[in-house]
């Protein structure tokens, strides 16, 4: 790699998005994560931690459930909904009895799902193949139920409301004990029940209390936080429970078997390790498989295990936020309520200076999915959730201020997208469909009434909506790829080929301008090179495949740029959260031709890397030119300045 002028970006500061609730689906490996803009991203945890996808809720999320690979949520404004994680929208609404919803819970075997709500009753649903058919309702109880949870058995439900916690009779609807939690107010956040129906509660004292399910009983109470205690969690062997609140100390206690003065082994919990994962509040916990992940007010993702300590954190970054005008010199970003375009600076020019174009504002209802500008900055492109708008941005001759207009009549194929791309010389713009399943070309004009060109059926090609795509240049080939690992390969509005089908999902692709190689990332880091003319991996790919660098593949965060030095052909560039890789093809890297003759016998991997680490939250890396480099990053301090006040701390020997 040579030497470039790098842009580093350091002003964009997306909005604070903090994490209300969690849940994990274990057979998919699937992650939801409620935040506090009603929205639920789902992220795909079997490999490197991403956003699989993002669903977009009417109303905020309180609580989440997975039912057979079925997502269900409830929400402050009475209802139960069912997402449909193809379509991105909601299936349906049930409405509760009576107020809001504020947690749910489903028992597996059984196919139940309990809401409790903030007038203190409880619904029952069974889940069916058609939706949710109303069971019945449980006796009220006082205040609202501000958690709730099964048994193994699936015959007692366990809630938790201020002062007491309460056992019901599933078949009965009455409540068989009610368990107080003390003389002081006290207000029961979170709880877990294990197969031998002991419950574990969280409440607002910082205590984490243990009852005898079957006898209705206590058995210990732990002062485990400094402050009130907001979530608890279990571990998948059921000996090991998590606890987190407003005191952002992550603590563990473990069950351990120890004998008694009569030598008779009994079971005890214990206090074990602490984590400190976050500065502010946590919000939730979820254990799987050796790993715990926490979230809160913060915003991040935290994903820590313990023996041998070590913890990753995921920022609170939305994926496709930045799209680049190359010729222009124009960024797009894209934030939550409003598009912003900026002019980068020329260092050739020194009155160009970096400065603001335009602002395209929309309702923070409209949820934006996606967008994009087109290389000569002429286009900006976005879709809500509910249509695709396409505007153009002139300079007027007069005034030399930018001008943005709306177009007018769009071709009917113009529906709600979930990706964007244009062609690198911007007379075409494709965009692949969210309700019609179809691929679409339009030929852009600012003279005449845009066209469609090509509108290309995918259903036989994917099996889920299309999250990347790719343009080559002049338009020649149209790579497209969804979450189910098919990628399919479209010339002039034609099916192409398909490449194998991989067993994780691909991360980021880019079509090499010069060779036209595809190369493809996967959610493993793994790095494959298709040549699109010969419709054949390239033997650099095999070498690659086969023995991949420790240096690549062992890193925590997924590639999500790729990107090339246009004056070479045998340098691939990839970033991450934090780090820049630049693989570079060696086939003469040796001086020793007795060595080189070895090699050549084994079939030496031909390569070497090059890892940059002089980034944070590094949302998007590419080439401006052949001498430039745009870095946009996002500095971790604009999420610090927009938390609330730090829970304070009194140490020792300090006033």
């Amino acid at each position: 790699m040579g030497s470039f002028d790098v842009h580093r970006v350091n002003f964009f500061s997306p909005e604070l998005l903090s994490i209300q609730c969690m849940v994990i689906e274990s057979e998919t490996q699937k992650l939801a994560v409620g935040r506090s803009n009603a929205s639920i991203e789902v992220w795909d945890v079997s490999y490197k931690p991403h956003i699989d996808r993002v669903l977009i809720c009417d109303s905020s999320v309180e609580g989440l459930a997975w039912y057979n690979e079925r997502l269900f949520s409830c929400s402050a404004n009475g209802t139960v909904t069912e997402h449909d994680l193809h379509s991105l929208s909601p299936l349906y609404n049930k409405t509760v009895t009576s107020g809001s919803c504020w947690c749910i819970a489903i028992h597996k075997n059984s196919g139940r799902l309990a809401a409790g709500t903030q007038d203190g009753y409880i619904n029952i649903f069974e889940i069916t193949s058609d939706g949710l058919t109303y069971d019945r309702l449980m006796d009220k109880q006082e205040g609202k139920i501000s958690c709730i949870s099964w048994d193994s058995s699936g015959e007692w439900l366990v809630t938790g409301s201020i002062n007491a916690l309460r056992i019901y009779s599933r078949r009965s609807g009455h409540a068989l004990h009610k368990l107080p939690t003390g003389q002081t107010e006290t207000i029961v956040s979170s709880i877990a029940v294990t197969s031998d129906f002991t419950i574990i509660s969280a409440d607002s004292r910082g205590k984490l209390c243990f009852w005898d399910g079957n006898k209705g009983t206590n058995i210990a109470n732990y002062q485990a936080l400094k402050s009130i205690a907001l979530t608890v969690c279990l571990d998948e062997s059921q000996t090991k429970v998590y606890c987190s609140g407003v005191d952002p100390l992550i603590v563990c206690y473990e069950l351990i078997s120890m004998k008694s003065d009569m030598s008779v082994e009994c079971n005890k919990w214990v206090r074990s390790v602490q984590l400190v994962a976050h500065t502010v509040e946590v919000r939730s916990l979820v254990h799987f498989k050796g790993k715990l992940f926490s979230g809160g007010i913060d915003g991040y993702l935290s994903v820590s295990s313990y023996p041998p300590k070590h913890m990753v954190k995921y920022p609170p970054l939305m994926s496709s936020t930045i799209s680049l005008a190359s010729e222009a010199r124009y960024v797009l970003m894209l934030h939550l309520s409003h598009l912003d375009v900026w002019y980068l600076g020329d260092k050739h020019k020194y009155e160009n200076k970096l400065s603001k174009l335009v602002t395209i504002k929309y309702s923070k209802n409209d949820y934006v999915r996606c967008s994009a500008i087109s290389p000569d900055g002429t286009w900006v492109v976005y879709s809500t959730e509910e249509k695709l708008k396409i505007f153009s941005l002139i300079m007027d001759s007069a005034t030399c201020e930018p001008m943005i207009k709306k177009t007018g009549i769009q071709p009917v194929e113009c529906d709600v997208s979930t990706q964007l791309a244009f062609s690198t010389d911007s007379k075409y713009l494709w965009f692949a469909t969210k309700h019609e399943n179809t691929l679409v070309c339009l030929e852009m004009s600012h003279k005449f009434d845009l066209s469609t060109k090509y509108c290309i059926d995918t259903t036989p090609y994917f099996k889920d909506l299309i999250h990347l795509l790719e343009v080559s240049k002049w338009n020649k080939y149209v790579v497209a790829a969804d979450r189910k690992s098919n990628i399919v390969v479209f010339n002039e509005g034609k099916h192409y080929c398909t490449l194998p089908k991989y067993h994780c999902s691909p991360t980021s692709m880019k079509i090499h301008p010069t060779t036209e190689n595809l190369v493809i990332a996967y959610a493993n880091r793994n790095v494959v090179e298709y040549n699109l003319s010969r419709q054949e991996y390239t033997d650099f790919s095999e070498q690659l495949f086969l023995n991949p660098p420790s240096e690549l593949i062992n890193r925590s965060f997924p590639i999500n740029c790729i990107t090339f030095d246009a004056s070479r052909n045998d340098s691939i560039i990839f970033s991450d959260d934090n780090t820049i890789c630049v693989l570079t093809k060696d086939e003469n890297n040796s001086k020793d031709p007795e060595k080189k003759i070895k090699k050549l016998e084994s079939k030496p991997i031909k390569f070497s890397l090059k890892i940059i680490q002089n980034y944070e939250h590094l949302v998007f890396f590419d080439f401006l030119n052949r001498e430039e480099l745009v870095a946009v990053e996002v500095n971790p301090c604009s999420f610090v300045e927009k938390l609330p006040a730090v829970y304070k701390k009194k140490l020792f020997g300090m006033t």
